[in-house]
C-alpha cells in the first residue's frame, strides 16, 4: 500500500467532493460572521456544518485507504463487504448528526 496511490485515488474523488466542501466552508463561514443570531443557535450552525465538512474529509480519505488496505490483504467478500460496512455506518451516523444540528440552528432561529 503505497502513498502515492492513496493519494491519486483521493485526487480523483477530489473534483465530486470540492463543491460540497466548498459550500460547507461557506455556511460554516456566514454562520460564524453572523453576530445576530442567537448564541444557542449560532453555536449549533456552527457545529453541524463543522460535523458535516469533518464527515466530508474522513470519507474522503478513508475509503480510499480502506480500498487499499483490502487490495494488499486480499480479503474474501463478506469481510469486504463488513469491513465498508463498519466504516459506512459511522460516517452515516455522523452526516445525520450535522443535519439534525443544523436544523435546531434553523428552528432556534426562527423562535
Amino acid at each position: 500500500m503505497r502513498i502515492q496511490d492513496i493519494l491519486l485515488v483521493v485526487a480523483g474523488d477530489l473534483p465530486v467532493r470540492l463543491p460540497v466542501l466548498i459550500a460547507l466552508v461557506v455556511g460554516l463561514a456566514l454562520v460564524a460572521q453572523r453576530r445576530t443570531l442567537p448564541k444557542a443557535s449560532r453555536t449549533l450552525g456552527l457545529i453541524g456544518f463543522g460535523v458535516l465538512l469533518l464527515m466530508q474529509l474522513l470519507s474522503m480519505f478513508a475509503f480510499p485507504m480502506l480500498q487499499m488496505y483490502i487490495v494488499s490483504a486480499a480479503m474474501p467478500t463478506e469481510q469486504m463487504q463488513m469491513m465498508f460496512t463498519l466504516l459506512t455506518v459511522p460516517l452515516a451516523l455522523l452526516h445525520a448528526t450535522g443535519l439534525v444540528l443544523l436544523a435546531l440552528a434553523i428552528v432556534r432561529s426562527a423562535r
